[in-house]
């Protein structure tokens, strides 16, 4: 069982793990200019252009639309040859991409905010979840009603300290006197105490305990007012400027991958159940609809699948300010939420 690979802290030596796989990535493949692929055009394999695309874990629902892209031959339409990669513990999506040893990769909006404080310049194309995915789960017998309730409790809770979502939490909740013990991957201390909180991705951990007969309730992270893009399809500044039509593709792909997946998930949840030995399709299609509300709303139909907008990466600048995660600038200001992202909400693409 996965832990919070897509809001994961970073480790005191950031800077040096960013450097290391930058170095790395000068002995390894380059990424194509594939601008001029694409204007090629063309309908055989040779004619695509290949980019890599590193997930941040394995194979879930939550990637179920770039999977659907790959399934449906619709990266192939648009022109490219998608390999997706698969992560897992330990795997430094954001940094893989950060450093040029893959093209794409699929990390957090404060992932992104937090890297590129720190020297990098990775910019948003499209956001998978518009809400935050994060959530803390009680057993169904827990007294607790919110994540207020349970925040200013005695209760024992397992997460992640260091992770944005839960210190977010205790700001917002003060007064408690939680027992915090550290997460495990291994849902069993969970199970077996009817008392115990913890932490879960909304598609995995309570899928499994439901169908293992482990009743829950879940608190979503956003209830609290930390509700940040995550899933983010992103590359680096420099690949956008110079493969625009190649990253506009993808974008275009994925939005169509995601449609389909949305409306008929069943075969490519088979296929990535093949890919996960530890999901079962069963599982698959349970948190497929549990996370249809954080893919698809009112803001989406406006704007497109996986549309972002200024006025929520600005909120999670503040909120990450805040936090003391985000300093000002000598002048005293934040970054510009602008430079993160990019979005057409006319045309409802990457722009």
């Amino acid at each position: 069982m996965h832990t919070n690979r897509a809001l994961s802290p970073w480790a005191a030596g950031l800077a040096a793990a960013l450097a290391a796989a930058f170095l790395a990535a000068c002995d390894g493949p380059k990424p194509s200019s594939v601008t001029t692929e694409l204007a090629q055009g063309g309908s055989g394999a040779d004619d695509l252009a290949r980019v890599k695309l590193q997930l941040n874990w394995v194979a879930e629902p939550e990637f179920g639309g770039f999977y659907a892209a790959e399934q449906n031959g619709l990266f192939a339409k648009h022109g490219l040859e998608v390999e997706l990669v698969q992560g897992g513990p330990g795997v430094p999506a954001p940094q893989l991409v950060a450093s040029g040893k893959v093209d794409f990769a699929i990390v957090s909006a404060p992932q992104l905010v937090e890297l590129n404080a720190k020297g990098g310049d990775l910019v948003a194309l499209y956001a998978v979840y518009q809400g935050n995915p994060m959530g803390v789960m009680v057993h169904e017998s827990s007294p607790f009603q919110s994540l207020a309730e349970l925040w200013q409790s005695d209760s024992t809770v397992s997460i992640e300290q260091g992770l944005a979502d839960f210190r977010w939490l205790s700001k917002e909740f003060p007064g408690g006197d939680l027992t915090v013990v550290p997460y495990s991957a291994n849902l069993a201390q969970f199970a077996g105490d009817p008392k115990m909180a913890q932490q879960c991705f909304v598609v995995s951990e309570p899928v499994t305990l439901g169908l293992q007969g482990v009743k829950t309730r879940v608190f979503m992270i956003g209830e609290s007012g930390f509700d940040p893009y995550n899933a983010i399809l992103v590359t680096r500044r420099s690949y956008l400027d110079e493969n625009r039509d190649a990253c506009i593709a993808l974008v275009r792909a994925s939005a169509e991958g995601w449609r389909a997946y949305l409306d008929n998930p069943k075969p490519f949840n088979e296929t990535m159940a093949r890919l996960n030995a530890g999901m079962s399709a069963e599982a698959m299609h349970i948190g497929a609809e549990r996370q249809r509300k954080l893919i698809e709303n009112d803001e989406t139909r406006r704007i497109g699948l996986g549309g972002m907008r200024r006025e929520k990466w600005q909120l999670l600048l503040d909120q990450l300010a805040e936090l003391g995660d985000l300093k000002p600038d000598a002048a005293g200001k934040l970054p510009d939420p602008d430079a993160l992202f990019v979005w057409d909400t006319e045309a409802g693409t990457a722009r």
